[in-house]
């Protein structure tokens, strides 16, 4: 479904790190926090956005249970809620949700000039508090006809232990393939852009997109090649290679020359 948005995509870094065993050196330099974070950071942000895609293709009310979807289109400014209700609803997804997503759009998605924009009211998904805001603006097309999008994150995550990760991004995302067909899995697009934050232990971060993320809505890992640079504070670079275009679930991450390999969660 594409009348609203392809929101699965927001996620350039939905890794869930999970670090591969090896013995650490006391002088060797393995902090991955920040790493962890921003995969966290976009891993829930991207399941979210996902959330609003499925919800944009129901007819409204739904006539029991959660969510309950409300959709007006009567006003210039179109506006949608997602009420999970206050306990914790177990999505179709798998995953758990409490409270409210509120999402305003100008226009179709396709239209150059729409504004996209997503909001929260207490909500929480698998008992982590997800703030902030995402708005998405429709730049129209570049020079080979591919549509452009501009994608800017303000987010805020609070985990269930308290710990909390500020997140930010602003990136470019040009649909390159699949916009002349109904269906959402033959889709391809290329991200570029930075993302910057503060990790759980207070550390501030950095990270740009060297070589442009091609995100593959056909694989399930989503990202299959592209490399980014994450810097955080007072630390050396950490390079984030996804490869060369595969779908498996593995990444590269290199730092200070010493590569390890780390394992994408869906």
């Amino acid at each position: 479904m594409k009348q609203l948005m392809k929101l699965s995509l927001v996620v350039m870094l939905a890794i869930g790190l999970s670090l591969t065993s090896c013995k650490k050196n006391d002088k060797e330099d393995m902090e991955l926090t920040s790493a962890e974070d921003q995969s966290q950071g976009e891993s829930n942000y991207d399941q979210v956005f996902k959330e609003v895609d499925d919800a944009a293709s129901e007819t409204g009310l739904k006539k029991g249970g959660f969510p309950i979807i409300l959709i007006d289109t009567n006003n210039s400014i179109r506006t949608m809620t997602i009420n999970y209700g206050p306990s914790n609803y177990l999505c179709k997804d798998g995953n758990y949700r409490r409270g409210i997503i509120n999402v305003t759009w100008t226009g179709k998605y396709r239209a150059a000039g729409t504004v996209i924009t997503i909001g929260f009211t207490e909500f929480y998904q698998n008992d982590n508090h997800i703030e902030g805001s995402k708005t998405i603006t429709n730049n129209g097309r570049n020079a080979l006809n591919q549509m452009k999008f501009t994608i800017i994150v303000n987010g805020k995550v609070t985990t269930v232990t308290n710990e909390t990760h500020i997140w930010n991004s602003n990136r470019t995302r040009t649909w390159i393939s699949g916009e002349s067909t109904p269906i959402w899995n033959d889709d391809v697009y290329e991200i570029s852009g930075t993302t910057s934050g503060t990790n759980r232990k207070g550390i501030s971060y950095s990270a740009v997109t060297t070589v442009p993320i091609k995100a593959d809505l056909s694989c399930q890992y989503r990202f299959v090649s592209g490399v980014i640079e994450l810097t955080p504070e007072g630390k050396a670079k950490r390079i984030i290679d996804f490869g060369t275009g595969k779908c498996d679930n593995q990444v590269t991450v290199t730092i200070n020359g010493k590569s390890h390999i780390i394992t994408k969660k869906r």
